[in-house]
């Protein structure tokens, strides 16, 4: 792959040595003010502001143990109080809530250290899902995290900033349910908390949390976020530089950092805003000199944009708080894409040695995920069952298989005669094969977006998901097994939608018509496939939904909705096909009925509609066809699958096995390199089809090679572990005995 260089760092990114000076600019492990996760989460309780309170003697009464409203989303603690002030209800004198909620501005800028650690080389490095990532995608990339939630929590924290800077007020107003309410400032009451603090209206019924100052964080957050993302990368030396040639730009970077530390004292920024001094315009003017440096050349223009900001709001120029805001933000936001930047600028310098080294990692890691002695029940149990189908399959078990290595493009494998290694190859083509047209959890609901046609946002090992019922050996490939078996259902669905169609279209014939050769219906290639596009448009999504055992959702409704009417269509164009006008005809289906009132078109579009209309008779037999088949497990949709499921297993192995050469030379299946692309041109011929899958030719192809490609870097990297003697015994043992 040809790297953009507008996307490159300027500095190729050196390692830090160990010296002493370096070491003192940054440090290995900074505090960070940034509270870690189990603090930000505490549910700590508030305290209550109960200044001004009067002489509590006279008010001294028990404790009323009321129950707390339903909708109230706190936990009221209802303890003897000695005081009670008139704006404080008295049973609200201690509460529970969580300031992680959505509607309190975090404390911290949303991109800090701790974010932007997981792009540094050593997270990438020992990151396993990013890892296994690669190997399907070569042009896998960060991106910065993108949503409504992170827009809304990001302009809420900078709208805090601003309205500090400009009122110095830290409230924020809730309601009784915890909803946003119109701000009700108490700032007047006394000097900023270092501690949140709550105070109720009661007549409003209104709460109002007052929190500590924000902007001490961000400044210093400021600062080591920008010397977090210029400094030398600590964590490659040997690997990705030679930390002798890259002393020079060491010392630099230190010259930097200790020239930006000198510029920038948190403190006395602090205290210059409180006294409306402070002007950003020569500060920033450094900062972008510092950061033209060290970023791509494409991120110059928004470099520029920062400084323009913070010029603006130097004295005379008119510019206010707003608009210094606005250049803090901007320089935040400009030092994440330059860490994106370098990340991906290392993920694909280092992408040949990754792929590389991914087979012995991705065991490695999980070896130790899983722990020594760690059970392997539902692996086990998962290649057991593929191997019994496949020794207990037809008489005596021979397999047909397209295969380029065969002069005839076709050769029988018998699976009981074939050496224990290529037993547990085939073993396990057949298990993937099962797990993706008979998922332990059901079709997947609703549609899941393909991982190769994503960019990666932020990686980290908590975002593996986690399938309790998969086998433990697939953990990294979740996703991509819940979004083949989504085509897989819908190529199933499709199968008997169309089956529906040929039913009806040959069903019931003209009796005047049966001795007459050419009134005999003939359903064409054409008509499949434009009906298939017409199926999809109606459906405009997952046509397997009907097989997943869901009740009582929206989207079920929605799909007996969508079932309606794909149904109305097909019987519509069944009844068309019958038609002597279509029978005579070249083209597809007769004239749409809709394009009837154009100009030149038939006059009487509604006599037209209602021709092509189905009767009543065959829209209720193909209603009933519908609801007895078109639901989880009913006989005929486990039969087709099935007759899919053969079919693409057919073409896994094609594509999957080893070459007669390798077989023969002994060569091991699971030395092939994970990220060379398998031959994915040698595909069993529409011929090989049959039971009227012919209009399923492409669906099939497709899921084919994305189930072998899956296959071939699970084999690659797994095959060891299967062929080790206390695995292999456990599997196959008892079942040869049987045999």
């Amino acid at each position: 792959m040809i790297l953009d260089p507008t996307y490159a760092p300027r500095q190729p990114p050196p390692s830090i040595s160990t010296d002493q000076a370096a070491r003192a600019v940054w440090p290995s492990e900074p505090n960070s003010p940034i509270p870690t996760l189990t603090e930000t989460r505490a549910n700590k309780r508030p305290r209550v502001d109960t200044h001004n309170l009067q002489s509590f003697k006279s008010h001294r009464r028990s404790a009323i143990k009321t129950p707390s409203s339903p909708l109230t989303p706190w936990r009221t603690s209802f303890r003897k109080t000695e005081s009670r002030p008139n704006h404080l209800d008295p049973h609200c004198t201690a509460i529970d809530f969580d300031l992680s909620s959505p509607h309190i501005p975090a404390m911290h800028p949303l991109i800090n250290r701790q974010t932007l650690k997981e792009l540094d080389l050593d997270s990438i490095l020992r990151n396993p899902q990013l890892r296994h990532d690669l190997l399907f995608d070569a042009g896998l990339q960060f991106r910065p995290t993108s949503g409504r939630r992170k827009r809304d929590l990001s302009d809420k924290y900078w709208s805090a900033i601003a309205q500090e800077l400009q009122t110095g007020c830290t409230c924020v107003s809730f309601d009784l349910q915890w909803k946003p309410h119109d701000l009700l400032c108490v700032c007047a009451q006394g000097p900023i908390p270092q501690v949140p603090s709550l105070t109720y209206c009661s007549p409003l019924r209104a709460l109002t949390l007052r929190m500590p100052s924000r902007i001490r964080h961000l400044l210093t957050e400021f600062l080591e976020v920008l010397l977090f993302v210029i400094q030398p990368l600590t964590s490659i030396c040997g690997t990705y530089a030679n930390p002798a040639t890259l002393q020079t730009q060491i010392e630099q970077h230190a010259a930097q950092a200790a020239h930006l530390r000198s510029l920038f004292d948190p403190e006395l920024i602090q205290q210059e805003l409180h006294h409306q001094l402070f002007d950003p315009s020569g500060l920033f003017i450094v900062i972008g000199q510092t950061l033209k440096s060290h970023c791509a050349p494409m991120r110059d223009r928004l470099v520029d944009a920062m400084v323009e900001a913070a010029k603006a709001c130097a004295p005379g120029c008119g510019g206010s708080k707003a608009d210094a805001v606005k250049a803090v933000r901007m320089c935040l936001d400009i030092l994440e894409l330059m860490k994106l930047d370098i990340a991906n600028h290392q993920l694909q310098t280092l992408r040949p040695f990754l792929i590389e080294t991914a087979g012995q990692y991705e065991l490695k890691a999980f070896k130790g995920r899983k722990g020594a002695g760690a059970s392997l029940d539902l692996t086990r149990k998962w290649i057991r069952t593929a191997y019994h189908h496949l020794m207990s399959s037809s008489h005596p078990i021979p397999l047909s298989l397209p295969h380029p290595s065969h002069p005839s493009n076709t050769i029988t494998l018998n699976y009981r005669e074939l050496p224990q290694t290529q037993q547990i190859y085939l073993s396990v083509l057949r298990a993937l094969t099962d797990l993706v047209f008979e998922p332990p959890c059901g079709p997947s609901p609703t549609p899941v977006p393909h991982s190769h046609s994503l960019q990666r946002e932020r990686v980290s090992k908590s975002s593996i998901p986690y399938l309790p019922l998969y086998p433990e050996t697939t953990y990294l490939d979740g996703a991509r097994l819940l979004v083949l078996s989504g085509e897989a259902a819908d190529a199933t669905a499709m199968y008997m939608f169309l089956l529906l169609f040929r039913q009806l279209a040959f069903s019931d014939p003209d009796s005047n018509a049966c001795g007459d050769p050419s009134s005999r219906v003939v359903v064409t290639d054409a008509q499949l496939a434009s009906l298939k596009k017409e199926i999809r448009d109606i459906s405009s999504g997952h046509l397997g939904h009907c097989f997943a055992q869901v009740k009582g959702d929206s989207d079920s409704e929605r799909w007996a909705k969508v079932r309606e009417d794909i149904v109305l269509q097909i019987a519509m164009r069944a009844k068309e096909a019958r038609s002597p006008s279509t029978l005579l005809s070249s083209s597809p289906w007769p004239r749409n009925p809709e394009s009837a009132s154009e100009p030149g078109s038939d006059s009487q579009p509604q006599s037209r509609v209602l021709a092509s209309a189905p009767d009543e008779r065959m829209l209720k037999l193909a209603e009933r066809w519908s609801d007895t088949n078109m639901r989880p497990n009913s006989p005929l949709s486990t039969l087709l699958r099935k007759r899919i499921r053969d079919v693409v297993f057919n073409q896994v192995v094609a594509l999957t096995f080893p070459s007669a050469s390798s077989r023969h030379s002994g060569t091991s299946t699971s030395t092939t390199s994970l990220g060379k692309s398998s031959n994915f041109t040698s595909l069993a011929p529409p011929s090989a089809l049959s039971s009227g899958m012919e209009p399923l030719a492409d669906e099939i192809r497709l899921l084919s090679e994305r189930l072998s490609r899956l296959a071939h870097i699970h084999l690659g990297v797994y095959l060891p572990l299967y062929e080790q003697e206390e695995f292999s015994t456990s599997v196959f043992s008892d079942l040869e005995s049987c045999s």
